[in-house]
């Protein structure tokens, strides 16, 4: 039996070709013959190794979470720094992807967060489940620094995690928006100085609101 023509581009590249559009246009933005033209696939090829649009989407915002978010989140687990250092790295490291100039603006998986019109409930429930991971790995940063006594008796860890987690998306919504590097940099440092820490880690000298934010 005769063989078909060999794919020119890889699925892998195929992939995040598709990712980088629909995080550019959005869901509903974004047509079948744009994912074609921006992975270099023919469509019929797009349905086989990826299956329809809806597929698409899906597979493009796990691929994005797996390749963004992914180094991001183990460096936070890993927690080899005291809970400020942390995030301001894990914070950091978003506001340097949303100012990079080699990717659309934003948060691709913010940016469905907020595109109403980013498909069917199936999507809602994956950009959900990936909201809750991004949460809980905040939270259970969190709950290390508490076990490690770094945090006030006092400190509310569900509330503390809702407000790092808002700063999150609102780093990747002002950097859709066009806001410079200094001003995100005291952005993010501003919201540092609201973490429930105790006195001994609270002070914030002006080495660390002059420091360069991450580059990963």
């Amino acid at each position: 039996m005769a063989r078909g023509r060999p794919r020119k581009v890889s699925t892998k590249d195929a992939l995040h070709s598709v990712m980088v559009a629909f995080w550019q246009n959005g869901y509903s933005g974004t047509s079948m013959s744009d994912l074609a033209e921006a992975s270099g696939m023919a469509k019929p090829g797009l349905y086989a190794a990826f299956g329809d649009k809806e597929a698409l989407f899906e597979k493009a915002l796990l691929h994005y979470f797996e390749t963004y978010g992914g180094p991001v989140f183990s460096r936070l687990n890993l927690a080899r720094k005291d809970v400020v250092s942390d995030f301001r790295d894990f914070l950091g490291a978003i506001a340097d992807l949303t100012l990079d100039q080699n990717t659309p603006a934003g948060c691709f998986l913010v940016n469905a967060l907020v595109d109403c019109t980013y498909g069917p409930e199936r999507h809602q429930e994956v950009v959900t489940g990936l909201r809750e991971s991004r949460f809980n790995a905040i939270r259970d940063r969190l709950l290390k620094a508490a076990d490690a006594g770094e945090l006030r008796d006092d400190a509310d860890i569900d509330r503390a995690a809702t407000f790092l987690d808002g700063q999150f998306s609102a780093i990747a919504l002002l950097g859709r928006s066009g806001i410079s590097e200094p001003e995100l940099k005291t952005f993010v440092e501003t919201g540092l100085q609201s973490l429930p820490v105790r006195d001994e880690l609270a002070g914030f000298s002006d080495s660390a609101l002059n420091s360069p934010i991450l580059r990963q």
